[in-house]
């Protein structure tokens, strides 16, 4: 008992020490880790492989670009595999959704649509005017360059400190939430979204998602009664805040556009026939795909 009184006083008083160290201590491990040979595995040829982070509790990833870019898959029907293992198998840019195809590896959600299309012949805007195909490209950005930094801020580093247990429902360690909700800070700061407080935070958020369900009105999808790329980057940054917010500020604002809710479930419908496969229903399981 005397002993374990010392360790929680010391760890009271050293809080900042010993997160010092186990942060330095992770690093290590990781770049260990990265400098050890990967074995390569072997894939099916001609089928794109997606790097996934992971099957999330209720959507099929914790990141938007990784259900982004699954969507896409689906919707184009190209042959594919999933593989939950980017967390420790990074593209060469750092990110945790990226592909590879018979030896050859594509990062970032939009260069791998971009491959896909080139690949395969697809092209998802001939049944589009060009003032749709530009409309769906400024959506597209504004909801991955822009939209996302809420929502990151939101899951991060707002919503705990308002005592919302992000990382239980998450299933994630508490040092893995401190690191990436600190890379978060930093990165949203440079970003420039990061630099508001947390109410302004929320109006930056209320004014995209609302663009958002002006624009789609009361269409089937953003461009029309036919799906399209752009409805791939809305749905999965959406995914986030409509299954992912864990009772937070972000879903209680989003409820305040139901037609995007609506839109949400359309697209889990239409593409997803196999959903509940594809998530952890809370981390109570493991995903059957």
């Amino acid at each position: 008992m005397e002993s374990m009184n010392w360790i929680q006083k010391f760890l009271k008083t050293h809080c900042k020490e010993v997160f010092i160290t186990a942060t330095v201590g992770i690093i290590l491990v990781t770049v260990i880790r990265r400098r050890k040979k990967k074995v390569k595995k072997t894939y099916p040829p001609n089928t794109v492989i997606h790097h996934n982070v992971g099957r999330g509790p209720y959507a099929p990833s914790l990141t938007p670009f990784a259900v982004k870019l699954e969507t896409y898959l689906r919707m184009t029907k190209v042959p594919f595999m999933t593989e939950n293992d980017s967390a420790r198998n990074k593209s060469s840019k750092g990110k945790m959704t990226w592909i590879e195809y018979n030896g050859q590896e594509v990062a970032d959600s939009e260069f791998c649509i971009q491959f896909i299309n080139k690949t395969f012949n697809i092209d998802m805007d001939k049944n589009f005017s060009d003032e749709e195909i530009g409309a769906g490209r400024a959506i597209q950005r504004m909801v991955d360059e822009h939209l996302y930094w809420t929502v990151a801020l939101r899951r991060w580093v707002f919503d705990p400190e308002h005592g919302i247990d992000v990382k239980k429902h998450m299933k994630v360690p508490w040092i893995f939430f401190r690191i990436v909700g600190n890379m978060v800070k930093k990165q949203s700061y440079a970003q420039g979204v990061g630099r508001h407080t947390d109410e302004e935070v929320m109006q930056v958020m209320d004014e995209d998602l609302q663009a958002l369900s002006k624009f789609l009105g009361k269409k089937k999808f953003m461009l029309g009664e036919q799906a399209s790329q752009t409805d791939c980057a809305v749905f999965g940054m959406l995914s986030q805040i409509h299954w992912h917010s864990f009772g937070g500020a972000g879903e209680k604002l989003y409820k305040k556009y139901p037609n995007l809710s609506a839109f949400c479930e359309r697209m889990k419908a239409e593409f997803w026939p196999d959903w509940d496969d594809c998530i952890t229903h809370g981390g109570t399981r493991k995903a059957a795909k």
